[in-house]
């Protein structure tokens, strides 16, 4: 075993014996004040303008039966960009709707109209977001969902319900 590979090893038994999981160790060490009030940000937006969790539940990982055929966000592959881009645009041919208020005018979207698209047109959100509101809802999917497991934990259930709700008994350890 070269130093390099002894090196990860030692890491990730001491993240797994502190009961740290892989995806924990892709987080940052710490996130700034700033960072942390862009997430929140995100999960409000998240939560109630964009309402993300009734297609794609409230830990992101998606479901073949509530509220539609929505994808995980736990294990997309989607790089930011292409998360923004799904967001703003939508998905042609699916029920993921636009967010953006000129999507589909122009070219901007996929390179193509809804006068081209007819009704393979993605649905119209019931709000379009700002850019600002776009970028912090990424956000807070790369930080809380992206790469932390299949399924949300009751500590990731309290961080979205709140510590006040009953919400999150069924999923006590």
């Amino acid at each position: 075993m070269n130093k390099i590979t002894g090196f990860l090893f030692a890491a990730f038994a001491a993240l797994t014996i502190a009961g740290a999981s892989p995806a924990a160790a892709q987080q940052p060490a710490t996130e700034s004040p700033a960072d942390l009030r862009e997430i929140e940000y995100g999960k409000d937006i998240f939560k109630t303008k964009a309402t993300c969790q009734f297609c794609h539940k409230w830990d992101g990982s998606g479901d073949q039966g509530y509220g539609g055929n929505a994808l995980s966000l736990r294990v997309t592959e989607l790089t930011q960009e292409q998360f923004i881009e799904v967001v703003k645009c939508g998905r042609i041919g699916t029920g993921m709707p636009y967010h953006d208020k000129f999507a589909y005018t122009d070219k901007r979207c996929f390179d193509t109209t809804r006068e081209e698209l007819g009704n393979d047109t993605p649905p119209i959100a019931n709000e379009y977001l700002q850019p600002r509101e776009i970028t912090a809802v990424m956000k807070y999917v790369f930080a809380r969902m992206k790469g932390h497991g299949e399924k949300g934990s009751y500590d990731d259930c309290l961080d979205f319900w709140g510590k006040e709700t009953k919400q999150c008994d069924q999923f006590k350890p």
